[in-house]
């Protein structure tokens, strides 16, 4: 299957980029998901200290996987449960 670019941003600033892709992640944690991801796609590396922090604020435990090209790497965010009554 062939990917066709839909959107795209009207200029290359990367803090941009990275801004908005931790931004959908943000969202994902205060609406309260139980598992928070990029849609099935790595997040940038650059993003990866922030989503610690944020993960930790919001109660997730963050999930690092693989690296591609030192660019991206694989996250996963899994909202913290109590057991406790």
């Amino acid at each position: 299957m062939k990917m066709k670019l839909s959107i795209s941003f009207p200029n290359q600033s990367q803090s941009f980029a990275h801004g908005v892709e931790y931004g959908r992640l943000l969202q994902q944690m205060q609406d309260g998901k139980d598992v928070v991801m990029n849609h099935g796609f790595p997040i940038r590396i650059e993003n990866k200290d922030l989503m610690e922090i944020t993960c930790q604020e919001y109660g997730y435990i963050p999930t690092f996987g693989k690296t591609y090209e030192n660019e991206w790497i694989e996250f996963l965010g899994i909202r913290k449960t109590s057991t406790e009554s």
